[in-house]
C-alpha cells in the first residue's frame, strides 16, 4: 500500500511541474492554518470527538500538487492528545478566478496519548475534499470534509522494564540495567480508529 501511495505522489509531482509551466502568473506556493476536527470511532463502540488545529504548506490549490501538514487535536472527555505529521497530494478539479476545489489523499504518522493507556502510534490515511473562495490573488478561505483511517503500529512485542523503558530482548539479562522486567505489566494500547474529518481555514498563496 505504501508503494502505491508513493507512486501516486510522484505522479502528482510531475503533473504539478507541468501545470506550473501552464500558469506562470499564478502563485506557486500556499501556506495554511485551519481548525480541524475528527469524529473518532474506536474499538468497543467508543466514539470520541477530537478538535484542534493544523498548519502546513502546499503547492497552489489552483493546480494539481503536493502538501504537508502538522496537526494537533485533543479530547477533554478522555484527556486525550493527538499529534500527526502527514504528506500527500491534491488533485484540482475546479479552478476559476473566484473558486477552487480539490481532492486530497495522503499518509502520515501520528501519536495518541490518553490517560490510563499506553502511548499509541499510528499510520494514517487521510482522504478528503476541499473547496475554497479566493478573496484575492493571495488569500483564500476554505472548508473541507473527509475520512481518516488510523492503523495502530505500536510495537506490542517489546519487553517492559521496571523503570518504564522497553527492550527488544526477552531472554536472560533483559532489563538488567533498568530495574529488571516488569512482570505485572500488560500492554494497554488504544488500537485502530477511523472517522469523518472536518476542517475550515485560511490560505496565503504566494
Amino acid at each position: 500500500m505504501k508503494k502505491l501511495f508513493i507512486t501516486a505522489l510522484l505522479g502528482l509531482g510531475l503533473s504539478t511541474q507541468a501545470n506550473a509551466q501552464d500558469f506562470p502568473s499564478q502563485p506557486r506556493t500556499s501556506v495554511f492554518a485551519e481548525y480541524s476536527a475528527q469524529k473518532g470511532k474506536f474499538d468497543g463502540d467508543v466514539e470520541a470527538d477530537m478538535n484542534g488545529f493544523g498548519i502546513g504548506i502546499s503547492t497552489s490549490p489552483q493546480q494539481n500538487g503536493l502538501w504537508g501538514k502538522f496537526e494537533y487535536q485533543s479530547n477533554s472527555d478522555y484527556d486525550g492528545r493527538y499529534y500527526e505529521l502527514s504528506v500527500g497530494g491534491h488533485l484540482n478539479f475546479l479552478s476559476t478566478e473566484r473558486f477552487y476545489a480539490i481532492g486530497v489523499l495522503g499518509m502520515g504518522v501520528g501519536v495518541l496519548d490518553v490517560d490510563g493507556f499506553d502511548q499509541t502510534a499510528y499510520f494514517t490515511i487521510p482522504l478528503g475534499l476541499e473547496a475554497g473562495v479566493n478573496l484575492n490573488k493571495n488569500f483564500s478561505l476554505y472548508g473541507g470534509v473527509g475520512y481518516k483511517w488510523a492503523l495502530d503500529i505500536s510495537d506490542n512485542d517489546k519487553t517492559r522494564c521496571n523503570d518504564g523503558t522497553t527492550s527488544d530482548s526477552s531472554g536472560s539479562g533483559t532489563c538488567s540495567w533498568h530495574g529488571g522486567i516488569n512482570y505485572n505489566y500488560s500492554d494497554n494500547y488504544i488500537g485502530d480508529f477511523d472517522g469523518m474529518t472536518y476542517k475550515a481555514g485560511l490560505r496565503y498563496n504566494f
